[in-house]
């Protein structure tokens, strides 16, 4: 796992579930703050827009060239690095509450 700076990225949260899990399901994706947003209506455009700035800052995710709006995409690490996260976070997870 490559090491993060903004720890809180490391945090268990649903909205942070969420983002990473959508993340993941197509790690390949370029997306934007809206289209992750619409994606996830039960999580904030700020949560979103946060997490994605957070992600960009630690390197987990590169901006996709000449996208009118800011555009990005995970990078190699940042789907390890993510997936490791998530994992984690299963792993602490009370009996009854792993997966969701």
């Amino acid at each position: 796992m490559k090491a993060i700076s903004a720890t809180v990225l490391t945090v268990a949260s649903v909205p942070r579930q969420r983002i990473y899990d959508a993340l993941l399901a197509e790690p390949a994706r370029d997306w934007t703050v809206s289209q992750l947003a619409s994606l996830l209506p039960e999580v904030s455009v700020e949560a979103v827009r946060t997490t994605l700035h957070l992600l960009l800052g630690d390197g987990l995710m590169e901006i996709v060239p000449r996208a009118r709006a800011l555009t990005v995409r995970l990078t190699d690490d940042g789907r390890a690095t993510v997936a490791e996260i998530r994992s984690r976070w299963a792993a602490q997870a009370p009996p009854g509450k792993r997966g969701a």
